[in-house]
């Protein structure tokens, strides 16, 4: 037995190094990944075709810890500590939130991608050169990257869209200002657009202040979800501002004039929807991100985006949201291969690593035609497709939005609304930067904006209705109101974040 094992021993001595050392190398062995998955998304990433695809790409195996629930997702990423016993690898699909990454940063969980990017993530390394604003919304104040975002061409907006038919019908051209839109407006009120012989039109449908607000872009405001905006490098506070009590002004007048939906203040969107698209059209104009929101596929040719407003000669109109996602995803202490992983994900910055994970692989899941259109070899609908071929729905994924691409989608009419949303977001911008808060500075904004920002949408409210009256006393017992619930310190929270953001 003695002489068998010795025997067994000097033949793995004997062995090549090399071969000794394969056995053992970190590319060989599965990579731990962890991410959020919502459960209705029904995808299984280790049945995912986007990662079948991946791996025949990279090489790379990995073995999924995927998480359906955020609750317990979010609990999960909290309890990792460094040297933990299974501590994944890579966070994919990673909802990380700025605090959250500065918190594991602060414990030892996340690496700092930061040194890193040039040499090993060239795609996005330059995607980040070519757009200073992605860096800034990724970095932390320590200096350090400890997640990459999703980044998309268009940001999402909030649109006034506006019924082109009725518009050729009246013989009426497309606003360019407030007093042209109110005059529309007055028209599709009162001149029975549809042709049904009623007076049933609902000239502007809006869904509670938030839609609103986007309407004070015709007085030269617009603002983030805090009300704030930064004009030559001081923050402002909207509801402060003198063009809004004319705003408020004008708002109440069409409301009583029968402009704005009676309905404007209680409904939701989901009560607000047309699913027959048999029935009469009443909608002259509504907010919505596509017409499709709101009205049936059927009806959306007859609308067009009405581009911002202008306001002495000059237009402002704000995004939704930054088209930058932080935090999809990231690398642990754990990561055994940092140059692999991030060469791994670099391929989603490019637009065919776009289109593989947001539409598929070419031939067997799209085919591309003579004319440079394309199509899918399903249907768009099919639940399967989501769930089995794609990766890019439900939850933020690494890389950039594969827009360019889709506007070759044989479908005419989908080309068009994407073209008028990029026309509308070509014109709006960021009333704040997109900048990582701390964990500090979310605790200061919390309680002002739960009091604030409450405030400022029902006083809206009461001033559109009539409740309150649109007077010089009233407006200044609103102002008063705003100065005790603390506004002066929140616009100083925003305007330290701001230095520093600029500074950093």
């Amino acid at each position: 037995m003695r002489k068998t094992l010795a025997l067994l021993l000097t033949a793995l001595m004997l062995l090549p190094a090399g071969l000794v050392l394969a056995e053992a190398r970190p590319e060989d062995q599965p990579v731990t990944i962890m991410g959020y998955e919502p459960q209705d998304s029904y995808r299984t990433w280790g049945e995912n075709r986007f990662f079948e695809r991946m791996q025949a790409r990279t090489g790379v195996v990995f073995e999924y810890l995927q998480e359906g629930d955020l609750a317990a997702y979010q609990a999960r990423l909290a309890g990792l500590n460094p040297g933990d016993p299974g501590m994944p690898q890579v966070l994919f699909k990673a909802a990380l939130s700025p605090q959250m990454a500065m918190e594991l940063r602060e414990k030892g969980v996340l690496l700092d991608l930061n040194p890193h990017l040039q040499e090993h993530a060239p795609s996005f390394y330059r995607l980040m050169e070519e757009n200073p604003a992605i860096r800034q919304a990724i970095t932390l104040p320590d200096g350090s990257i400890p997640a990459l975002p999703f980044v998309a061409q268009t940001p999402a907006q909030n649109i006034l869209w506006i019924n082109r038919e009725w518009l050729k019908e009246l013989k009426l051209d497309m606003p360019t200002t407030a007093q042209e839109l109110e005059e529309v407006l007055l028209a599709f009120k009162t001149r029975d657009p549809n042709r049904n012989g009623r007076q049933d039109e609902v000239a502007l449908s809006f869904i509670g202040p938030y839609d609103l607000k986007y309407l004070a872009h015709a007085f030269g405001l617009a603002a983030n979800d805090f009300n704030v905006y930064v004009d030559k490098g001081e923050v402002r506070f909207m509801p402060l501002e003198p063009a809004f009590e004319d705003f408020l002004i004008w708002a109440h007048k069409l409301y009583q004039e029968g402009l704005l939906d009676r309905d404007g203040f209680t409904m939701v969107d989901s009560l607000r929807r047309v699913t027959d698209a048999k029935g009469t059209n009443r909608f002259g104009a509504f907010f919505a991100p596509l017409p499709t929101n709101v009205v049936p596929v059927e009806w959306t040719p007859q609308y067009e985006a009405m581009l911002p407003l202008s306001y002495h000669g000059a237009t402002v109109y704000r995004h939704v949201a930054s088209n930058i996602s932080f935090g999809t995803f990231a690398l642990t202490t754990a990561c055994q291969d940092v140059p692999r992983m991030l060469f791994w994900v670099d391929y989603l910055y490019t637009q065919e690593g776009a289109v593989l994970s947001g539409i598929g692989k070419e031939g067997e899941d799209y085919v591309v035609d003579g004319d440079g259109s394309w199509r899918l070899l399903r249907e768009g609908g099919d639940r399967s497709y989501f769930s089995q071929v794609v990766i890019a729905t439900d939850q933020a994924v690494p890389g950039i939005s594969s827009e360019d691409f889709q506007l070759n989608y044989i479908d005419t009419q989908v080309r068009k609304l994407t073209e008028e949303s990029r026309r509308v977001a070509a014109l709006a911008s960021l009333p704040f930067p997109d900048l990582p808060f701390t964990k500090a500075h979310v605790a200061q904004l919390a309680p002002l904006q739960s009091a604030i920002g409450k405030y400022v949408d029902e006083s809206i409210g009461r001033f559109v209705l009539g409740e309150w009256e649109t007077s010089p006393a009233q407006f200044d017992a609103f102002r008063a109101e705003l100065d005790a619930l603390g506004v002066q310190e929140l616009v100083a929270v925003f305007q330290e974040l701001y230095e520093k953001g600029n500074t950093k």
